[in-house]
């Protein structure tokens, strides 16, 4: 008669958790092998084995761990990019702000008001009638005395070729200019002068005619001109 075996299963019988421990095991040590820790050492194996193979054929995938040959990381490193660990730039190289501002300021010169009446000139003329001087002392007047920053703004008829219409509105705009500074006394510090062209018409109305339109309007803006000296903090 044979003896009875030992209680319970038997010892080549492996439990279901027992499984699941080594499986867990097994993923874990797969895991942290496949990690990449050396990057530097595993950009070089790649570079190899593309030397050796060719790797730029493959199809395009994201930039990540698998560092491929042909990604986005790579063309960027190739257009004058490279990484740098120490910054968070990217490795850009970037010029210094020059002057004496360490920011740029968007200056907001708020409402411009019109000084006065338009001064009008005659078909390409750069001189004044003796009517539209008047209206340029009368303009002076208004503005002596006052902080604002002052635009002499130029504009011009459609009728004048498209390549004269700059120039002839800065000349005219500078005739103005000289006007106010030499003659009439007005801080130059306080103005600027801009050529519009025919790009600003005026509104029609009932007589409107094109040569109406090669005027120069002087406007005041809602800025002081002591703003735009010195550094700002």
């Amino acid at each position: 008669m044979e003896d009875d075996g030992p209680p319970g299963v038997p010892e080549w019988v492996v439990t279901y958790g027992d499984m699941m421990s080594l499986l867990l095991t097994f993923f874990i040590m797969l895991v942290s092998l496949s990690e990449v820790v050396a990057e530097d050492k595993y950009r070089a194996i790649l570079e190899a084995l593309q030397s050796y193979v060719g790797y730029d054929f493959a199809p395009a995938n994201p930039p990540g761990k698998s560092f491929p040959h042909n990604s986005m990381l790579e063309k960027m490193t190739k257009l004058g990019s490279w990484k740098d660990k120490s910054k968070d730039n990217g490795g850009l190289r970037r010029k210094s702000t020059s002057g004496e501002d360490l920011r740029v300021f968007r200056n907001r010169e708020g409402k411009v008001i019109l000084v006065g009446e338009p001064i009008y000139f005659e078909g390409n003329k750069e001189s004044l009638a003796e009517s539209e001087i008047l209206k340029l002392r009368t303009i002076a007047d208004e503005l002596k005395g006052k902080p604002n920053k002052i635009e002499i703004r130029s504009h011009c008829s459609e009728s004048i070729p498209d390549k004269e219409k700059r120039n002839l509105c800065y000349r005219r705009g500078r005739f103005i200019y000289d006007s106010l500074v030499r003659v009439l006394e007005i801080e130059p510090d306080r103005i600027r002068i801009g050529a519009a062209g025919s790009t600003m018409p005026m509104e029609k109305k009932q007589f409107d005619t094109n040569e109406n339109r090669n005027r120069v309007e002087v406007l005041i803006l809602d800025t002081f001109s002591d703003e735009y000296v010195g550094p700002r903090e």
